[in-house]
């Protein structure tokens, strides 16, 4: 896939911001949207040409041409945006009027309930947060862009997002169920690859094949970090995403397959 056509995120954050880098030094033209005008002004300076744009605002009556790309990146969590599906939904059909003919949407394994194994054909959700992951899917489906590629995300971690700090000194429930995660690094990995390729298929879990117990992998990850460990009660079937059909699908491992190396390894890197 070449890369002049360019690439627009929507929403330069967590994943949106290094993955701009990522595409940039790959080449790519890289437009996106940020809420915060020094951080957009930072990354006009490195080379992205971000704008100001707050979603949960009236939206522009036809795509902004200074967004123009052929391929445009959904990275915005649901907890930021107001009426979640209806307004991914607003924004894929105003990208599909200005040209965009690829989308990938950041989905989540949320839409999957219940227990055991799940691939792609399993969603079902069994959580207010699951349906609107899966209504938001459904909408940016109905936009019109030609393709669209549904990347359901595990758990996310890496960069600022330090899992030893995310349950530390605090009880739940579910200690014995699997963890299902993605790295930041395996996602930088994965995304410019997806985009190199010409067709995409319809859906696409993303998840380490490595599913350490709730209770190994958060009490590893808070000692390493000398913060009170979290205790859990009960057990629990829990469910456990496969996310191979990426990695066959484009040829590319995992880079992150031990949770305990790597915590590891962040530990000592600082």
């Amino acid at each position: 896939m070449s890369t002049d056509g360019g690439v627009c995120i929507l929403g330069l954050g967590w994943l949106g911001e290094p993955l701009a880098a990522a595409l940039l030094a790959q080449g790519y033209r890289v437009a996106g949207t940020t809420t915060d005008a020094a951080k957009a002004e930072r990354l006009r300076r490195e080379g992205v040409q971000a704008e100001v744009w707050n979603i949960n605002g009236p939206l522009p009556s036809a795509w902004p041409a200074r967004l123009a790309a052929d391929s445009l990146i959904l990275c915005v969590p649901p907890g930021k945006v107001e009426d979640y599906a209806a307004t991914l939904g607003r924004i894929a059909t105003l990208a599909a009027a200005g040209g965009v003919r690829r989308l990938l949407f950041t989905s989540a394994t949320s839409v999957y309930g219940g227990t055991g194994v799940k691939t792609e054909a399993d969603s079902g959700p069994d959580s207010e947060r699951g349906e609107r992951m899966l209504a938001a899917e459904r909408m940016v489906r109905q936009s019109g862009i030609p393709q669209v590629l549904c990347l359901r995300l595990s758990g996310l971690v890496g960069g600022s997002r330090e899992p030893g700090r995310f349950l530390a000194g605090r009880r739940f429930e579910g200690g014995e169920e699997p963890v299902n995660l993605v790295a930041l690094e395996d996602l930088l990995r994965f995304i410019p690859a997806i985009l190199a390729r010409e067709e995409w298929p319809h859906t696409l879990n993303v998840s380490s094949p490595h599913h350490p117990s709730r209770r190994e992998f958060y009490t590893r990850a808070a000692l390493l970090r000398a913060l009170p460990p979290p205790v859990f009660a009960g057990g629990g079937e829990g469910k456990r995403i496969d996310g191979d059909a990426l990695a066959r699908w484009l040829g590319l491992d995992y880079r992150v397959t031990n949770w305990f190396a790597w915590l590891a390894e962040r530990k000592t890197g600082g």
